[in-house]
């Protein structure tokens, strides 16, 4: 599209143009908008010919000659709505925008009366950073507001390390957006890099994800047309194994699960769907992650489980034994934990382990119970693999075990402490909603989920251990946590939110607006190598399939 002329850049005493801004007023008839992308004239080092400067509008307002609001009261006739006044109020729109790059780098201030226009397709890349990308991984596009659409690119290298690492979603529930975003890059990255990414992503709503390799039937031909848009395929996703929580429910596939069952029938036919559990031998050592949401300020629950990790019990009844065993006075238990610590172990061991998910490997109709431990499931992964873990049915203690098991599994095979290659599972993206269940910004960081937590994003991103995660609220999340992200994404939020979590205190105040009345399907990204802030992006509709609502 052209570069037409839109406006002339603005100068005064008081708001004078600098290094990192500018303002221009637009010529009467043009439509702008806030994260609109302009170019601006400007001097030129080299030649005659000028270097141009591209800005983002960052806010707009509308002045007139007049000395106040009263002064128009007084020129409609004292309030009469249908007086017309003799001669109308001089006005126009004087946009504010923050400089991203100068095609010359020049990094002088723009002058008063350099001519503004739109910035095409090409000059947009070039000045939000895109251009220069090694390996780009598709993220949505950007919709200016005459007409021009921008696919908008993030860096693999950023998103999946090593040179950065992990994503941070936050936004209000009931839009969908979170997730599907989530789950779109997810489908981006799958296409893009199939031979080197892995994932394992936790279903915590309902069966939302729970069929995320059949094609969504109801895409309609537009919206097919913004995956193209995207540089992509309106594909589901490929080679996905199911995890459901095991359950004594032969009805039901022995699961646990809001699974459709034509669904789960034809996944476990094709050898894609099993259950889940914990034998005694396999949960010892995770037992301090079943105490993840328990005031503990001592860590005294935590430091009995580590101890019982070296009990010689082989079933689940003779580990609950050898606890109870400990709870009685002169039984000779250990110095440094009192008998009563014991007893309230014991009367949390056993309300927390009744669930049907605690049981033995079945020895007989195991082709129908299709038991798998996690750990095993997670040995088996290999770059190309998603392996969903459905966790919706579960309390919330049990989904910090489960949560906090794949973290250590998949970390514990990065350093080598397991039995497995290393290098075997590639790069692992691990998604999780809820993360502020399971590193809260308030509580004791020192419990053992949250420590795993801010183990992975501080130094997973140098052995291939990625974190995806999503919130309401991002007051809500471990400080450390949401530092350690690369690339952040606002969705839809309310006021109280933006005014009680710091993290918004430096956006413009257009954007905070914007961030209160985002639609459906729009957020603001962040990434560590574009030149600006934020940037406003859509993103296409979940090319999987959708579960109807009853």
């Amino acid at each position: 599209m052209e570069n037409a002329a839109i406006g002339k850049v603005t100068a005064t005493e008081k708001q004078p143009t600098t290094c990192n801004t500018l303002r221009f007023w637009v010529h009467r008839g043009v439509v702008i908008r806030p994260f609109d992308i302009v170019r601006v004239e400007h001097i030129s080092k080299y030649s005659d010919n000028p270097s141009y400067t591209y800005a983002i509008v960052q806010d707009l307002e509308y002045i007139t000659d007049s000395a106040g609001h009263l002064a128009n009261y007084v020129s409609s006739d004292f309030g009469d709505l249908d007086a017309k006044p003799q001669n109308e109020r001089m006005g126009t729109t004087i946009a504010q925008a923050e400089v991203l790059y100068n095609n010359q780098e020049i990094e002088m201030p723009v002058r008063d009366g350099a001519q503004v226009e739109w910035a095409d397709v090409e000059g947009i890349k070039e000045a939000l950073g895109l251009s220069a990308y090694q390996q780009p991984i598709p993220a949505g596009y950007i919709c200016i507001s005459n007409g021009e659409e921008v696919p908008i690119e993030v860096e693999a290298e950023y998103l999946l390390g090593p040179e950065g690492a992990h994503l941070n979603i936050a936004g209000i529930s009931g839009l969908a957006t979170k997730t599907s975003y989530v789950m779109f890059l997810l489908n981006s990255i799958q296409q893009r890099l199939s031979d080197k990414v892995a994932m394992v992503i936790f279903n915590v709503k309902g069966n939302d994800l729970l069929a995320i390799d059949e094609p969504n039937s109801d895409l309609t031909d537009l919206q097919r047309a913004e995956w193209k848009k995207c540089g992509l395929e309106p594909i589901p996703f490929d080679s996905v194994t199911y995890l459901y929580p095991y359950a004594r429910r032969p009805q039901n596939g022995y699961t646990l699960s809001h699974v459709d069952s034509a669904i789960l029938r034809k996944q476990q036919e094709e050898d894609r769907a099993f259950n889940y559990f914990y034998d005694v031998e396999t949960a010892r050592p995770k037992l301090a992650l079943l105490f993840s949401d328990i005031d503990d300020p001592n860590s005294t629950m935590e430091s009995v489980a580590h101890k019982i990790a070296d009990f010689n019990a082989s079933s689940w009844g003779g580990l609950k034994e050898e606890v109870e065993r400990r709870t009685k006075k002169g039984s000779g238990s250990d110095q440094d934990i009192s008998v009563m610590s014991w007893r309230k172990f014991s009367r949390l061991l056993r309300s927390r382990t009744e669930n049907d998910l605690f049981t033995e490997r079945a020895t007989t109709q195991a082709d129908k119970k299709r038991h798998k431990l996690i750990r095993e499931a997670i040995l088996a992964l290999r770059p190309g693999n998603v392996l969903v873990v459905d966790v919706e049915p579960l309390p919330d203690y049990l989904q910090c075990l489960v949560f906090g098991d794949v973290i250590q599994t998949i970390y514990g095979i990065k350093l080598g402490d397991e039995d497995a290659d290393p290098g075997g599972l590639g790069k692992v993206v691990i998604f999780a909603d809820e993360l502020n269940k399971y590193a809260p910004k308030t509580g004791d960081s020192r419990r053992t989920l949250t420590q795993n937590i801010l183990e992975v994003t501080e130094r997973g991103r140098s052995l291939g251990t990625v974190l995806f995660g999503a919130e309401q609220f991002r007051s809500g999340v471990h400080d450390r946590v949401l530092g350690n992200c690369s690339t952040n994404v606002y969705g839809r939020t309310s006021p109280v939110e933006i005014a009680k979590c710091p993290d918004y205190r430096y956006f413009p105040n257009a954007y905070k607006a914007a961030i209160t009345r985002l639609p459906k399907g729009s957020l603001l990204l962040q990434h560590a190598v574009f030149k600006t802030s934020l940037v406003k992006v859509k993103f296409p509709f979940p090319s999987y399939h959708q579960p109807r609502e009853k």
